[in-house]
């Protein structure tokens, strides 16, 4: 018994919650884009496919980091999103998709492909992308509660205020961490002093783990397994490989960067984390889940931040998704607006911004800063593939001439 509480401390809760909301809130978002792309007018589509995922997720991670030590768990590919409805006007399938990013993805782990994409990023790309992802993220979740709160604006300063203010002091005393459990406390007490309330009285449908349930009942699509349905998929799930990359970069950077050099760095073992990334997509799938999936950055992220070995928390993750995948009901807590986009604001993206500024505030070539700034604009204004592409140019051009 002993041995067991030195295996797990308290501050372990801290990713896990974190990586249970950004989980609900990324699953969320992709049920909601494929609902309103393909017509679904399920009402507990979203719901339950959040519930079905989160349950799938956690047994999976669960099996794997006890077969695997060194591996990051799968989570959800969040830039993904956005292309949702350009894939469904050229014919995409969604179970299809997931199935050809499992297959695609296991031949680029073996054949060294997701390795040669990763490793061609150096510090521009590296602090680009952070600078992408966090300012991406940053922006995102302003807008999405300044929708929430709409005409209650007042709720939403003093929630801002409070929040930022405590995120300066933690900084100061090196404890950032702490700002995921303040956020989720903080973000549930002011809304509801202001008079916004959960709604917890809907009615829940059972867990279901049919795929004929699934694709030919709640989709409605079938399973789209034919020729015509794969060759328009294909490009796509390519495509999710170099996602893949540039999301490993800007989790593994933001490691380095919690690495100090006299402490032991925590090992990941990327080609068996892709492994399991790509198994986790072609059951998902086969489930009838709506997300894609990648490292699971809002587990990782604030992980990286406590500085605890990432098997125990993993674990704890894994049992909190597999506890609330079969209840449902907290599910309805940790869905709410305040609460998802208050702690990946101040616990995922806010850290990622700072890393990336930290690291462009160290470089020490002119260019290469100005490079960043303009990449870094673009992938937030446009795509994120551009300012990667643009990264590994100025690289090459910055080691042939010395720029």
């Amino acid at each position: 018994m002993r041995k067991i509480r030195g295996y797990f401390k308290g501050s372990d809760f801290i990713p896990a919650l974190s990586g249970l909301i950004g989980k609900i809130s990324l699953i969320s978002s992709f049920a909601v884009v494929w609902a309103q792309e393909l017509g679904i007018t399920n009402p507990h589509f979203v719901f339950d496919n959040v519930r079905l995922e989160i349950f799938v997720g956690g047994i999976i991670a669960l099996i794997s980091t006890l077969i695997f030590p060194e591996i990051a768990v799968a989570g959800t590919l969040a830039p993904l999103v956005v292309l949702i409805p350009s894939m469904v006007k050229f014919g995409v399938h969604p179970l299809v998709l997931s199935v050809l990013v499992g297959i695609i993805g296991l031949i680029f782990v073996k054949a060294g492909l997701l390795s040669r994409l990763i490793l061609m990023s150096k510090h521009v790309s590296k602090t680009s992308l952070t600078l992408v992802f966090g300012i991406s993220g940053v922006i995102l979740c302003i807008q999405k509660l300044t929708a929430f709160f709409n005409k209650t604006y007042w709720i939403l300063a003093v929630l801002l205020i409070v929040l930022t203010v405590c995120y300066i002091y933690l900084l100061k005393k090196e404890k950032a961490w702490l700002m995921i459990p303040i956020s989720a406390i903080v973000s549930l007490v002011l809304p509801l002093l202001g008079g916004i309330k959960i709604n917890l009285l809907e009615p829940m449908n059972n867990l279901v783990l049919n795929p004929g349930y699934w694709w030919e009942g709640v989709w409605g699509i079938g399973l789209g397994l034919n020729l015509p349905t794969i060759l328009k998929t294909l490009p796509f799930a390519i495509f999710v490989m170099l996602l893949w990359a540039m999301d490993t970069v800007a989790i593994t950077t933001l490691l380095d960067e919690q690495s100090k050099e006299e402490q032991k760095r925590e090992e990941i073992n990327l080609n068996q984390s892709f492994m399991m990334v790509a198994i986790r997509n072609i059951i998902g799938g086969i489930f009838g889940g709506a997300q894609t999936s990648s490292l699971w950055r809002s587990f990782l992220i604030p992980l990286f931040m406590i500085k605890r070995p990432m098997r125990g928390a993993t674990i704890l993750l894994s049992v909190l998704c597999i506890t609330v995948g079969l209840l449902g009901m907290p599910i309805k807590i940790l869905a709410f607006p305040p609460l998802v986009w208050t702690v990946l604001l101040f616990g995922i993206f806010m850290p990622l911004s700072l890393t990336g500024f930290n690291k462009w505030r160290r470089g020490k070539q002119l260019v290469q800063k100005i490079g960043i700034i303009i990449l870094a604009a673009i992938g937030i204004g446009y795509s994120p593939i551009i300012t990667w592409l643009g990264a590994v140019v100025l690289e090459k051009l910055s080691k042939n001439n010395d720029i």
